[in-house]
């Protein structure tokens, strides 16, 4: 019986990427097709307009470096904050509570002023712009996750570390990091993620110069037709760089998930 609910349930999970994937090498006649047609001739057509005709190298080079560098400056603030506010208890209850509750606010309300705020200081349609909004979105994230993280690990140990003639940054880098490095890299895949697909702001915030993936994606939807093969080709490059990252720190990412379940 197990066996048969985990089965439906990698099948239930999977159908919609393999769906994404069979749509990306159809024709348009076997998209649109009804009923759908399962067997078909394979076609690289959507791809070579993805990338050939309309460029999407550019967009992907584009997420690449907003995603890393917005991840890394949220998983360093994040972590740093959340190791103060766990081991010297700064800003008591209210501030961890503040910094997460600012998560909860709907995006769509702060884009006006935050759009505004960018043009004033001439940052729309840069790098800059968008990788401090990320940075925003993802930091009340990463400051709670990695606060439950550093609760699990007893304070003894870094206060033994200062005993035996460590600094406080010092006990941080050389025994609690290392530590914690499950839970660092299972944020970090969190982070990759909501920066890689976020959509509002980096759809206000860039222009001509710079544009992500999900951004250039929407192009594809038209006043007269939606174009379901050169989006679904899109939607499965986008996929492929959070995938093989996942892939290469699976062992790291399910000690972080379960991080605290077994003692």
């Amino acid at each position: 019986m197990d066996r048969c609910f985990s089965f439906l349930v990698v099948i239930l999970v999977l159908f919609p990427i393999v769906w994404t994937f069979l749509t990306s090498i159809k024709g348009r006649f076997d998209i649109s097709a009804m009923p759908p047609k399962l067997l078909f001739t394979p076609t690289i057509e959507n791809y070579r307009k993805v990338f050939i005709e309309d460029g999407f190298y550019r967009y992907f080079k584009d997420s690449i470096i907003i995603a890393l560098i917005a991840t890394v400056i949220a998983i360093f603030l994040g972590t740093m904050t959340a190791y103060g506010l766990v081991r010297y208890r700064v800003g008591g209850k209210f501030l961890p509570f503040w910094i997460l509750s600012t998560r909860m606010l709907p995006p769509i309300a702060i884009i006006l002023p935050i759009y505004i705020l960018m043009q004033r200081i001439k940052l729309i349609d840069t790098y800059a712009s968008i990788i401090i909004m990320h940075v925003l979105l993802n930091l009340p994230f990463a400051v709670w996750l990695m606060s439950g993280f550093f609760r699990e690990v007893p304070s003894e140990i870094d206060e033994a570390a200062m005993l035996d003639g460590c600094s406080v940054f010092g006990a941080f880098i050389r025994v609690l990091f290392p530590v914690v490095i499950p839970g660092v890299l299972a944020t970090t895949v969190f982070c990759l993620i909501t920066s890689w697909n976020e959509f509002l702001f980096a759809l206000i915030l860039s222009g001509r110069n710079v544009k992500t993936l999900p951004v250039a994606a929407a192009f594809y939807v038209t006043d007269r037709d939606i174009l379901w093969g050169p989006m679904a080709a899109v939607a499965v490059i986008a996929s492929i760089p959070i995938i093989i990252f996942t892939f290469l720190i699976q062992k790291h990412l399910v000690r972080g998930l379960s991080y605290g379940a077994i003692k």
